[in-house]
């Protein structure tokens, strides 16, 4: 597997990391352009300079304050006699900084609920879990981000009984509303169901290739182009490397993960990643893996492991953190609405309108992740 920390031949970055992005939380800007503190790793005794900046040794490691001018930026150091070096790609993304969304993992339901009242709604926002989001986006502007299974499967988890549904039954009456209200409501690929855990964990291509075109081709026919996504997070986020090439050639450029551990040392909702970048990137809002061209984000908090007056409080501690507070991530998973459900969370609109009012008192504008991720993408190298 690829190392994530070695950049160069005889000399490192320690920072920015190939594909760190960037803000200015990582240093400062001046006439409207961003400088950050690079640091390399090279022996005491060389002579090293960073797109063109002499570095000056101290705290272990030489440093130089360079600009981060566009979307795009190469930075190189090199030794005094270009005998060693080291190049990165940084990014600058624009409206990374207080900004925040909500995603939603495990979506089936509410689509089935409502298909089977199409001849009574006359809006989709009276299903009533749509509405909770509709009433966060009236108050706060709340951008949601749905992730959604292709089809129900055994529904173990519920007391309460459904047909069979997958999204080919899916009416596409609404499709207009749903188009009307992309601006601030998409949805994407999540799995072709709950079960297995884990499904693309050792995934081939084929497998989430397929999965993932159906879930594309039938949000596209009854919800309209502009309401899918182009960013997801798998089922689980758990998937190899050749799963993310498939669905990066189906046009999904970007993934959100938790990038944390669990209790038995074991990476969580990381992807295919390896230790030492999943520590790194979940200090980080994102990152770039540029060998793959797919743009990392980090979840901030799941919003359902936690109790109602925990929310606050945990969001005001990330708050503090800056390398990872510029952009807010949250997250819940449409399950715990339900009063059927084994694990019902009552407070589950409440929660949500807590962390969306939070972020607004903060002065957080909400954002799509293509806002922060895509936009102005010009290239300075």
């Amino acid at each position: 597997m690829r190392d994530y920390f070695k950049n160069g031949e005889g000399i490192n970055f320690i920072f920015p990391i190939d594909g760190d992005c960037v803000n200015e939380y990582d240093g400062f800007v001046k006439d409207g352009v961003l400088y950050v503190n690079a640091r390399i790793d090279a022996p005491e005794n060389e002579e090293i300079y960073i797109n063109g900046e002499k570095a000056e040794y101290k705290n272990g490691a030489f440093e130089a304050i360079v600009a981060v001018k566009g979307y795009r930026n190469t930075l190189v150091a090199e030794n005094k006699d270009k005998t060693k070096s080291a190049r990165v790609a940084v990014y600058k993304l624009y409206n990374a900084v207080n900004s925040w969304r909500l995603s939603v993992d495990d979506n089936i339901v509410f689509l089935y609920d409502i298909n089977k009242n199409k001849d009574t709604y006359t809006s989709i926002f009276d299903n009533p879990y749509l509405a909770v989001y509709k009433k966060a986006h009236d108050l706060y502007g709340a951008c949601v981000h749905l992730n959604l299974f292709y089809e129900f499967d055994e529904m173990n988890d519920f007391s309460g009984k459904r047909e069979h549904f997958d999204l080919s039954m899916m009416t596409d009456k609404f499709k207009d509303e749903w188009i009307k209200n992309s601006d601030w409501l998409r949805l994407s690929f999540h799995a072709k169901a709950n079960h297995p855990d884990m499904p693309y964990k050792n995934t081939d291509r084929a497998l989430i290739e397929g999965d993932c075109e159906k879930v594309h081709r039938e949000i596209i026919r009854f919800a309209g182009r502009q309401t899918l996504s182009d960013v997801t997070t798998v089922h689980w986020g758990e998937c190899t490397v050749e799963g993310m090439r498939a669905i990066r050639a189906l046009g999904v450029k970007g993934a959100a993960g938790y990038f944390e551990f669990n209790r038995d040392g074991t990476t969580l909702v990381s992807y295919f990643y390896p230790d030492d970048l999943v520590s790194y990137v979940g200090e980080r809002d994102f990152w770039v893996d540029t060998e793959e061209d797919i743009i990392y984000g980090r979840i901030d908090l799941v919003l359902n492991l936690f109790k109602l007056e925990q929310i606050e409080p945990l969001l005001s501690e990330i708050y503090e953190n800056k390398t990872r507070s510029g952009f807010m991530e949250l997250m819940i998973h449409e399950e715990y609405f339900y009063e059927d459900y084994m694990n019902y969370i009552p407070e589950f609109e409440e929660i949500i309108l807590t962390a969306a009012r939070w972020c607004k008192e903060k002065g957080y504008t909400p954002r799509t992740f293509g806002s922060v991720m895509f936009e102005k993408r010009n290239t300075i190298d």
